[in-house]
């Protein structure tokens, strides 16, 4: 039955033996200390991005609010525009009814010419 050898029975001297224990204690600590850069890492990494959420957030409710404030001006101008309309029918309702008149008499001829020309 054969013995058990120690590193030094196979030629490696307690010299190389300590070298070996301090370079694995060299490594550990590496290791330790790549894994803290990892986790550094990450974390500001999910901060940067929490806080660019909170940024695009932020921009995306200024972009609503001009968007609500535009829409509003486009409907307030509408409606000025709307009763201006109305205004001038008031004013003209003869002049304003035959021109409704000419434009659905122009468009009912354009459709029917239309739709006989696709029939042929």
């Amino acid at each position: 039955m054969e013995s058990m050898e120690t590193s030094t029975d196979r030629g490696m001297t307690s010299n190389a033996s300590e070298q070996m224990t301090s370079e694995m204690q060299e490594l550990k600590q590496s290791f330790s200390q790549l894994r803290d850069d990892v986790v550094n890492l990450f974390t500001h990494a999910f901060g940067w991005g929490r806080s660019g959420a909170e940024v695009a957030r932020d921009y995306g409710a200024d972009a609503m609010e001009g968007l609500k404030a535009r829409l509003d001006r486009l409907r307030d101008k509408g409606a000025v525009q709307m009763r201006s309309v109305e205004r001038k029918i008031e004013a003209h309702p003869l002049s304003t009814t035959m021109l409704a008149f000419g434009i659905g008499f122009c468009a009912a001829a354009f459709m029917i010419r239309r739709r006989v020309r696709h029939a042929e």
